[in-house]
């Protein structure tokens, strides 16, 4: 008797042969249409988690005491800080659509790899400006609100205090990272499949 599993290779093989087969000219422009799409969505991505921040930074205000203690503590400080945060991110949102103009311009598979593999250094770059500046940010925060307003802290323990400053700096951080590895994770891994895929036509 026959193998069935033999039958089926050699279906499958007759089948696969008959089919067209793509040419380096024919993958490239998938590869580039892909790719130029996905450093889009990163550019329109960063867009929106610019307006987040501008809203949570101006739109949203709370009259309380400890709010008007904690701004008294920073003084100018918090002013600073946010010039500092948002240039950065205008920097970032730029630098991404650069390399959204410069994929979808190119012609070459060796220079879109090349510019793929600058767009990952770029997202990890802009992840990590944003982790650093957010623990050195609420850090200095934490010391000059402990030092200049201590009413402000709900707690006399200053261990105590610092323990829950970190737990809840912690949270945010593992928040923050939890939603780069999800959107930007899922952006970065496609665009490194892409780039996988041109080293193969590079063969």
């Amino acid at each position: 008797m026959v193998d069935e599993l033999e039958l089926l290779k050699k279906d499958w093989q007759r089948q696969e042969a008959g089919l067209p087969k793509l040419t380096k000219a024919d993958i490239y422009p998938m590869l580039l249409k892909k790719s130029s799409s996905i450093v889009k969505w990163i550019f329109l991505i960063s867009m929106a988690e610019f307006a987040f921040w501008i809203f949570m930074a101006f739109g949203l205000k709370f009259d309380s005491d400890s709010i008007s203690n904690v701004e008294s503590a920073l003084g100018n400080t918090e002013i600073i800080s946010t010039i500092i945060h948002f240039s950065a991110l205008i920097f970032f949102m730029v630098w991404f659509y650069k390399n959204y103009k410069k994929i979808t311009s190119t012609d070459s598979s060796r220079v879109l790899m090349k510019n793929i593999l600058n767009t990952r250094k770029t997202v990890k770059y802009y992840i990590w400006f944003n982790v650093i500046f957010l623990v050195v940010g609420s850090t200095m925060a934490f010391v000059m609100v402990a030092a200049k307003s201590p009413d402000t802290i709900a707690t006399d323990n200053p261990l105590l205090a610092a323990l829950a400053f970190l737990a809840i700096m912690g949270l945010f951080i593992g928040g923050l990272l939890l939603f780069y590895r999800l959107i930007y994770g899922i952006l970065l891994r496609r665009l490194k499949a892409n780039y996988e895929e041109l080293k193969k036509l590079e063969v």
